[in-house]
């Protein structure tokens, strides 16, 4: 037994001496080729140009098309996997599979930005008065005619309104800091780095193509000088996201239904509703509109043609040629569901060096009117790139195409621009034809035949922002945009024949009349032009100290020249500039610019005590030299309380912040 054991023990010994080097080998590392892949751990695709390095040292490879990757390692090593928008992980070397390894994108960092004037800054120390909502405002929000239909109530503070259902032609109003003018003054918008004319151009715009939106509403609007009196609203499109070639497709349908509409009276309330006023009034039961109200209520759902009858009210309502009480809702008569569809394509990609994005979108508008042609269609090309050209320089681009075809009714305003026909009128003849009763006309009719009011804008907006790093705290960035759009509006007024209630051949009334038919057509072309640099500059001294500093110029000129011409008289069956009464023609041609130098400096302290100044100097073509340029400032300060050690054993915020302003 003893020498069994023996025997066993040496055998023991000796595998245990035959395993030691691979013990020391495991112990210290073992070589060899480590592969895997590198995939978004919500989508499960792969990333295209991930970086894969051993931490500690320059060895690295890069993810090819199939977010696979191959290097030496050793089995004591720590791979850090990282690309830009995902968050950093690092992970042992496993030499004995592949390793599939998901990377999360980092949405908390890219939270915590907001867009400044000509800059970023971190949420937390930001000093001034911003709100920036980003592109989940937008999404299932249905069929958008314009960004600002799916930000109404949402934006503290920003006062969104609209004042017509018209497709196109919403007259949006917004306001960011209430009425603080005797003017009209409305916000300035700036689409990744250029101005448009008017906030209204947004209209253009397809909500699907906008990152983020910012609100500067205090002095932090200052760095914009005299046109940011109404405040500044600053956009950002989307650009190419991280990963390999993403393709997305959104279609949606709306139904929109009319709310909010007043309950009409029936012929019955209302003809009961008269006579109750007229008497309370005084008036006895030969008062002409008792007679009529009475005369209501015994012929509901009839007529009474003058020209087989008498007229029952004698010495009254000479100009009719009938009596009908027809029970119409007019509210249901002219309104009514419309539909709405929008369709969205983008193709977008990212590595390493470049990213792009290219986005189509279509949007069909009706309208809830149910007579005439009332449609607003809108065309959107969007193309975004950006190549970090080299470790210092690098350009972004944005190129974008909008097209827009709106039409509405022309005599628009006569079929809304008054109150409710009173109960009794009907909206034809008995044969399909306008209807006349005396000087009131059914309104529907002046939507249906009144003519079109066309429109179709194109608009062309390019961007293209270029950033050079002087040194590690110190950047040089210049935009260059250009936006030019091209208006044309045909307006066609038709005459309109008017019938009594039988129908017949022969019209009772003409309006408008032949003679005041017209055709107009308009023309307007605007060409704006911007160019902008400075110099961004930003350091940490001590880990507690941040400063940031942005100097710069900046000019831009804008160049607006319309013709019209119109003529009266015309042939309804020829839409041409055409016809035999008054022709007159107008033209207007101006120019305009504006240069400024503009600079913000910010610093903060362990991001608890925060301070902001920015200031402009305005120059604007508009005024004499003597008055064309002044000083417009800004100055904010803040304070973090939920940061100090006293708020946070009170453990009640999690984000509390004093602010204080004052800018001109």
């Amino acid at each position: 037994m003893h020498k069994l054991l023996q025997e066993k023990g040496i055998r023991v010994a000796f595998i245990l001496f035959i395993c030691f080097p691979a013990f020391l080998s495991v112990a210290y590392g073992q070589s060899g080729r480590v592969s895997g892949k590198v995939v978004d751990a919500a989508t499960k695709e792969s990333i295209i140009g991930a970086s894969v390095r051993i931490k500690g040292s320059n060895q690295g490879a890069v993810t090819d098309v199939d977010g696979s990757f191959s290097l030496n390692a050793s089995t004591s090593d720590i791979l850090q996997i990282s690309y830009l928008g995902y968050t950093t992980v690092e992970i042992a070397v496993d030499l004995a599979k592949p390793m599939n390894i998901m990377l999360t994108q980092d949405n908390t960092r890219l939270d915590e930005v907001v867009v400044v004037g000509y800059g970023t800054q971190r949420k937390e120390t930001l000093a001034g008065s911003v709100t920036q909502v980003n592109a989940k405002a937008f999404e299932d929000k249905g069929s958008l005619a314009s960004p600002l239909q799916a930000l109404q109530g949402q934006v503290p503070g920003v006062i969104i309104t609209r004042s017509s259902s018209a497709p196109g032609d919403e007259s949006w109003s917004m306001k960011l800091r209430g009425a603080v003018s005797a003017n009209a003054t409305e916000p300035l918008v700036i689409i990744d780095g250029v101005a448009v004319d008017s906030f209204r151009e947004l209209r253009l715009i397809n909500p699907s193509d906008i990152e983020n939106m910012s609100f500067l509403k205090d002095a932090a609007a200052a760095i914009y000088g005299s046109r940011a009196a109404g405040g500044v609203v600053l956009i950002t499109t989307k650009k190419g996201k991280s990963g390999r070639t993403s393709v997305e497709f959104n279609s949606s349908y709306t139904r929109k239904q009319v709310g909010l509409q007043p309950r009409l009276m029936s012929l019955d309330e209302w003809a009961t509703g008269v006579i109750a006023a007229r008497t309370n009034d005084g008036f006895g039961d030969d008062d002409v509109w008792i007679r009529y109200a009475n005369l209501a209520l015994a012929n509901k759902g009839g007529y009474i043609d003058l020209s087989k009858n008498a007229n029952p009210i004698n010495g009254a309502f000479t100009d009719v040629a009938d009596y009908v009480f027809a029970n119409n809702n007019w509210s249901d008569v002219l309104w009514g569901g419309a539909n709405s569809t929008q369709n969205d394509l983008s193709i977008s990609g990212r590595n390493e060096k470049s990213g792009y994005r290219l986005s189509l979108g279509y949007l069909n508008d009706d309208g809830v009117l149910k007579f005439g042609n009332n449609t607003n269609k809108r065309y959107n090309i969007r193309l975004s790139n950006d190549l970090l050209v080299s470790s210092k320089f690098s350009v972004e681009s944005v190129i974008a195409y909008s097209l827009q075809n709106q039409i509405s009714p022309t005599m628009l305003g006569n079929s809304l621009g008054q109150s409710y026909p009173q109960p009794g009128l009907p909206t034809s003849t008995i044969n399909g034809k306008p209807y006349a009763w005396g000087g009131q006309y059914t309104p529907n009719w002046f939507a249906e035949l009144g003519g079109d009011n066309k429109l179709n804008v194109s608009s062309i907006n390019i961007s293209e922002t270029l950033k050079y790093k002087i040194f590690n705290d110190l950047q040089f960035v210049t935009n260059l945009g250009y936006n030019t759009s091209f208006a044309n509006r045909d307006i066609q007024q038709n005459s309109i024949d008017w019938y009594t209630y039988a129908g017949g051949e022969t019209p009772s009334r003409v309006n408008p009349t032949q003679p005041a038919s017209y055709f107009q057509e308009s023309n307007a072309k605007t060409d704006f032009y911007s160019a902008t640099a400075m110099f961004q500059y930003s350091k940490v001294l001590k880990s507690n100290h941040n400063i940031g500093a942005t100097l710069g110029t900046q000019y831009e000129r804008k160049e607006y020249d319309f013709t019209s011409g119109r003529v009266q008289d015309i042939n309804s069956s020829l839409p041409v500039l055409s016809g035999s009464g008054i022709q007159t023609t107008g033209k207007e041609k101006y120019h305009e610019a504006i240069g400024a130098y503009f600079g913000r400096v910010t610093y903060d302290y362990k991001a608890k005590y925060l301070f902001d100044a920015n200031a402009r100097y305005d120059g604007s073509s508009k005024f004499l030299p003597v008055n064309r340029w002044n000083l417009f400032y800004g100055i904010s300060a803040g304070w973090r309380i939920s940061s100090e050690g006293f708020a946070q054993k009170l453990n009640i915020f999690d984000e509390l912040k004093l602010r204080a302003s004052y800018g001109l």
